[in-house]
């Protein structure tokens, strides 16, 4: 009969604990989930309302308008600034890899002198502020020889500046992209290195028919985490353009910005239309890019 007793209070207890988790867990989702259904809830609302104290949550009618009306307000519209975002992100995630894949390849699968001093100093870049390359890298790329109209003294031109590679060029060699490739083609079984060497497999060949493949999850997620780097960049792409056909997304929402004060209902536009694609890539590809996280730490 004790028996019985205890094991209906050791029930009772584990679905009150899953009970209070579910409720916090819940509770933080609403938390994270709040800012984005605000966001979408001021895009439809009048500039009055928005003023409105107390705030007003729900508008009284829905204005559909303010997606039109911000999709055409920048200079060079905001369908220029969605084109030129699309173009550096996949152009730039694109480069990203092609460049750090055969640096992850290189460092864990060839045995050379000063490899794990590279692999340090990759890492070690990691350290650095984001703010303190901001112009060391303008400098650098206004004075690329040859680039811009420049001489081979990278005097006369204007480089790389206000370009898509400008934009692109200083994000090229990942260090995080690399370390995380590495840790995934070392998680991949020494076998199938030892068995393409019998077989007569040239390196490049077993990186793109065997190690690749293999190891698709770190890929899908080392090129997602560089496409939402790159959809979400301003800082730099303020600085190295100056002109607006040329610019991104996020620096076109700059544009709801003024001295007079803030278009808060079209900003939220336009804010919907910058997230959106993110969040929808992010649901397309989420099972992979949660293995690929996961797979990083499996060996070192």
């Amino acid at each position: 009969m004790m028996k019985v007793e205890r094991f209906n209070y050791v029930r009772l207890y584990s679905r009150i604990s899953w009970t209070v988790v579910t409720i916090i867990v819940l509770a933080i989702a609403a938390l994270a989930l709040f800012p984005f259904v605000w966001m979408i809830l001021t895009s439809l609302k009048s500039a009055e309302e928005i003023n409105m104290m107390p705030p007003v949550f729900f508008p009284k009618e829905l204005l559909f308008s303010n997606y039109e009306a911000a999709w055409m307000k920048p200079e060079s519209t905001f369908g220029r600034y969605f084109w030129n975002t699309i173009i550096v992100a996949v152009l730039g995630t694109a480069l990203q890899l092609i460049i750090c894949i055969p640096m992850a390849y290189s460092i864990s699968h060839f045995s050379f002198k000063g490899r794990g001093l590279i692999f340090m100093l990759v890492v070690a870049t990691m350290m650095i502020p984001y703010d303190i390359t901001l112009v060391p890298n303008f400098v650098t790329l206004r004075h690329i020889p040859f680039a811009g109209g420049n001489d081979w003294m990278g005097t006369g031109g204007k480089g790389f500046y206000d370009s898509y590679m400008g934009i692109m060029v200083p994000f090229l060699a990942d260090a995080f992209s690399i370390f995380l490739l590495r840790q995934a083609f070392l998680s991949v079984p020494k076998d199938y290195w030892e068995a393409s060497q019998v077989d007569g497999m040239s390196s490049f060949r077993y990186l793109y028919s065997v190690l690749l493949p293999l190891s698709s999850s770190s890929l899908i997620t080392a090129g997602l985490l560089s496409f939402i780097g790159k959809w979400n960049a301003v800082s730099w792409p303020l600085i190295i353009t100056s002109t607006e056909a040329i610019r991104p997304l996020q620096v076109g929402l700059l544009y709801f910005v003024s001295e007079n004060g803030s278009n808060y209902h079209q900003l939220m536009a336009a804010a919907t239309f910058t997230v959106l694609p993110i969040v929808l890539l992010y649901f397309a590809a989420q099972k992979w890019f949660h293995s690929g996280i996961a797979a990083s730490g499996i060996k070192g």
